[in-house]
């Protein structure tokens, strides 16, 4: 899917900011369903009622348009973490990956995970027709790893550099469970969870 170059989006009224709105509430409600098809900016345009000429008035192109959506889960992100409550590394492990197995099953996350399922991939090569998207997507990956870090920054005795790794390694790690339970699997799952806490509690105790 190439982006379709257009003018740069006109600055919207107030009838153009309800039909940004609604085009790209409709685009997370529908993505958020994780069905491919619905990256489709036809399909969102018609069920918002509106037409892929709104699109390019309001957002320029394809790349403006789906960049815009991934900015609006940006926007929720800080929303979607709760508080750390435990004092302990194990405890505070626990609460993460509860948080991020919740998080995964958000229509937010959905709605990032189709769009990066069927735009091209990986973002290096979705950079070269998508640049706006991909850059969104890696803004939103950052900020998530940071709101790892940031999770454990108040516990005295967690190396830095150890709680950065875990930031990167407990999302691919439940997001591979995840994926396991859509697909159908033999495997305990909830057993498979409790390993990969009692593994970074391991990593991050030293």
């Amino acid at each position: 899917m190439v982006t379709t170059p257009a003018a740069p989006p006109r600055k919207p009224n107030r009838r153009g900011v309800a039909a940004r709105e609604k085009l790209l509430s409709t685009a997370l409600q529908m993505l958020g369903t994780g069905r491919p098809e619905t990256v489709s900016i036809n399909m969102v345009a018609k069920e918002a009622g509106l037409s892929w000429g709104s699109v390019q008035n309001l957002f320029g192109d394809s790349d403006g348009f789906w960049s815009a959506v991934v900015d609006q889960i940006v926007e929720v992100g800080p929303e979607l973490w709760a508080t750390p409550q435990s004092t302990t590394i194990a405890g505070r492990v626990a609460e993460v990956a509860d948080l991020y197995r919740d998080l995964l099953e958000s229509p937010y996350a959905i709605a990032v995970e189709t769009i990066r399922w069927a735009l091209p991939r990986p973002l290096d090569v979705l950079a070269e027709t998508h640049p706006r998207t991909a850059a969104s997507i890696r803004h939103l990956d950052e900020l998530a790893a940071g709101a790892f870090v940031h999770f454990f920054e108040d516990l005295d005795d967690v190396d830095a550099e150890r709680s950065a790794v875990m930031s990167e390694v407990l999302p691919a790690m439940l997001r591979s469970l995840h994926n396991e339970r859509l697909l159908g699997t033999s495997i305990d799952l909830e057993r498979a969870h409790r390993a990969i806490v009692t593994m970074l509690t391991t990593y991050l105790e030293g």
